[in-house]
């Protein structure tokens, strides 16, 4: 069969300015299905209720209006303090959010410093994120965030935000690098909180505090914490950490990298060729031989002793091995572990090291709030404000999360939040104000994607 050639039809486009009768459209409509999210989640009574008011709440903006504001604005493609200037002349997306005016970046800069310097500012956006998390868990399938594997993965990382000039505070160094260092908690594809660290703090300090937020403000009261998965970096391979983990009351399993302790790298270059099971080759890393091992680590800091899972590997024209390593409080014995060996027909040390490639995943999870929302340069050179600032946008990270999760259908409820802008924010509508509604009508010769839309806002009614 011969397909038919489809060529390029040349021709000129003239533009001409709409007549002053036609209704005026705008092309953010779909953001009206992250409303009624929003709204339903009950989102901006939390923020309204949570987080402190300016001290003249009688002019200008309320706390709750430039919060949402800087939120839409995030989620709309807007950057920094400025995220709402593109926002401020288009009328119907005003009328869609329930806003007469958006602030200006200055305002938007004011409150957040204002936020910054109140004691309960940052507390109140902590709060917010957590009952709004709480929410998304109970309405979403359980089965959903047990998505590594039956375990619930808790994820703590930490990223170094590139600054440019010199008067920055709280800098920190990583691999030669300088900047400031955001510290992020996540409960399967949820934020659980989001802070930096600042002057004399470092990231394990502050994502030791975020996992403890995480067990006791979403883990506990969604009853999950037999079956959540701590999954941190070698980074947090320390003493201290391992012994917060253990202290838990209920004891949560973990997954932890210490190939950064030289203690843990001496063992496994000591280990008996006897002692190490064989994996192969793997071509996808570019391994010509692997191999798997367990054994028991002490360091001598550490007031007892905890078990190594290694793993060791070749690449083409490699004479030595190179080591990688974690510590685990998961057995053989665990029920869903046997479940995983019986399935997959794998060993012990292999489902392990599965188990914490989750984490390389949930990496991914950075890339909706520092690529997508253009956050990776901080706005302010102090990081007491950025904390605010990125606070914000994790309002805005998991409202979006409820948007596809709990709104959209198939492969759209885990595409990015790139796409997620493309394919339903940026539809195009005009505004139909009736009785005590507001009804939007969408414009798109994208059937599809208005079809989508539709079938969006009736699942947001039900929930």
């Amino acid at each position: 069969m011969v397909n038919k050639v489809h060529k390029m039809n040349q021709h000129v486009v003239k533009v001409e300015k709409a007549g002053e009768k036609e209704r005026k459209a705008t092309s953010k409509g779909g953001i009206g299905l992250a409303h009624s999210v929003a709204q339903r989640m009950r989102l901006w009574s939390d923020v309204k209720k949570d987080v402190p008011e300016r001290k003249d709440p009688t002019q200008g903006y309320e706390t709750v209006s430039v919060v949402a504001s800087e939120v839409y604005g995030l989620l709309t493609g807007g950057r920094g303090f400025s995220a709402t200037e593109p926002m401020r002349k288009d009328t119907p997306l005003l009328e869609i959010l329930g806003l007469d005016r958006a602030p200006s970046s200055e305002t938007v800069e004011g409150v957040v410093k204002y936020l910054a310097l109140e004691s309960e500012g940052m507390k109140g956006l902590r709060t917010t994120i957590s009952r709004f998390v709480n929410r998304g868990i109970s309405l979403g399938k359980r089965s959903e965030i047990r998505c590594a594997r039956g375990f619930v993965p808790l994820w703590v990382d930490g990223s170094l935000l590139e600054v440019y000039g010199k008067r920055f505070d709280a800098i920190k160094a990583k691999k030669g690098q300088r900047g400031q260092m955001c510290v992020g908690a996540f409960v399967g594809p949820w934020l659980t909180g989001i802070d930096f660290a600042q002057e004399g703090e470092g990231e394990e300090t502050v994502g030791r505090r975020l996992l403890t937020e995480a067990i006791d403000d979403v883990v506990r009261p969604n009853k999950l914490l037999k079956e959540v998965l701590i999954l941190m970096d070698s980074l947090y391979g320390d003493g201290p950490t391992f012994d917060q983990i253990e202290g838990i009351r209920g004891k949560p399993r973990y997954i932890v990298g210490v190939q950064g302790l030289r203690e843990a790298e001496r063992v496994m270059t000591d280990m008996a060729p006897i002692s190490w099971r064989e994996t192969g080759a793997d071509a996808s890393r570019n391994w010509i031989e692997s191999s798997v091992g367990m054994v028991w680590l002490q360091c001598t800091t550490w007031k007892k002793k905890r078990l190594m899972v290694c793993r060791r590997w070749k690449e083409e024209g490699d004479m030595f091995w190179h080591y990688a390593g974690v510590a685990t409080n998961l057995t053989e014995q665990d029920r869903r572990i046997r479940d995983l060996m019986g399935r997959s027909g794998k060993s012990f040390e292999e489902i392990i090291w599965m188990l914490y490639s989750y984490k390389q995943g949930m990496e991914n999870q950075w890339k909706d709030l520092l690529n997508d929302m253009q956050l990776h340069n901080p706005s302010c050179a102090k990081a007491a404000v950025n904390a605010v600032l990125y606070a914000i946008a994790g309002i805005a990270y998991n409202l979006a999360v409820a948007v596809r999760r709990l709104a959209l259908e198939g492969t759209s409820r885990v595409m990015r939040l790139w796409r997620l802008r493309r394919e339903v924010f940026d539809l195009p509508g005009y505004v139909v104000a009736h009785s005590r509604y507001i009804i939007l009508r969408v414009l798109d010769a994208r059937d599809h994607l208005v079809d989508q839309m539709v079938r969006a806002m009736g699942r947001v009614l039900l929930l």
